[in-house]
């Protein structure tokens, strides 16, 4: 598999923002920043370079589409209206992790000085996965933040399973904040997956009461949120906050590396391990021939008041 390159990147400008894209690092967004006075704030964390990387080694920054599935999958394989599927396009883990949209190029279609089109064309019938699809991501930049618009359409002749997410790594910051325990993720469930990611949530088979979970900033592991508001605020500074919201994606990840530099908060429109529920996957995956499916995620900076 060949490493992927950064450059030519893209560079957007709105307002107060500026983002830069890389097309052909599997579109990812490799910066996002705020001009507050004199010095730029890194909304995401930033990449650190522009040299080659393997696709399954990549820098922990920026931000990153996840397709056709979502987060870990170890073994790579599940079982779809009746057939054994394996896939081959584990990592050196041998884990289908993120799904493939982040370790492909993708294609530029239009650039303005705010927004971004790309595209992503897999034939199917490949090891990697066996159905076709057009992939869409559009960047649009704007003096109220980022907004990231990412879609799939089926394009084979049969049901296919497709989960979408959002991946960034954003700046850990809860030692700025005074009040840690200000900080919570309002969703109907809470799912501890472990450290590695490797835990499966199960989806709740009855609707619940919306409960409030303090943000897990300060402890390493992995924790999916089922069914949770679509917004969620993180610390950045003692004066600026994120704010993060979806459409679309019912769920979101929170995943606090050992360590505790960095942060993925990742809005996704199914559970880990969504796959292996088989008869639930059939009811919740499936996207029928020429049917699409999208997810729509915005980030922006908001004073640390405004909480």
């Amino acid at each position: 598999m060949p490493d992927l390159a950064v450059c030519p990147k893209v560079r957007l400008q709105a307002g107060r923002y500026a983002a830069e894209i890389s097309p052909s690092a599997g579109g990812r967004l490799l910066s996002l920043t705020y001009k507050d006075g004199q010095t730029p704030i890194d909304c995401i964390v930033p990449w650190p370079n522009e040299e080659l990387f393997h696709p399954h080694d990549w820098p922990k920054a920026g931000a990153f589409v996840m397709l056709p599935f979502t987060n870990r999958l170890a073994p790579a394989q599940f079982m779809w209206f009746g057939k054994d599927i394996t896939l081959d396009n584990a990592s050196p883990s041998q884990q289908g992790l993120h799904g493939f949209g982040h370790r492909r190029p993708w294609q530029l279609l239009q650039a303005t000085r705010s927004s971004a089109e790309l595209q992503m064309v897999h034939a199917g019938a490949d090891s990697e996965w066996p159905w076709s699809f057009e992939a869409g991501l559009l960047y649009k930049l704007s003096e109220a933040g980022l907004q990231v618009q990412i879609s799939v359409r089926n394009t084979s002749s049969e049901v296919m399973p497709l989960s979408l997410g959002w991946h960034p790594f954003l700046p850990n910051a809860a030692s700025a904040s005074h009040h840690t325990d200000t900080w919570r993720v309002h969703a109907q469930r809470q799912h501890a997956i472990g450290l590695d990611g490797l835990g499966r949530a199960e989806a709740g088979m009855t609707q619940g009461p919306m409960q409030t979970f303090p943000l897990p900033l300060e402890q390493a592991g992995t924790i999916a949120y089922e069914n949770y508001s679509g917004q969620v605020k993180l610390p950045l500074t003692r004066d600026w906050q994120l704010t993060l919201r979806s459409q679309h994606a019912p769920h979101l990840l929170i995943h606090t590396p050992l360590g505790f530099r960095h942060v993925c908060v990742e809005p996704i429109s199914a559970l880990p391990g969504a796959l292996r529920f088989t008869a639930l996957a059939q009811e919740l995956l499936s996207l029928s021939p020429s049917e699409n499916r999208s997810l729509v995620c915005t980030l922006c900076l908001e004073g640390a008041s405004e909480t």
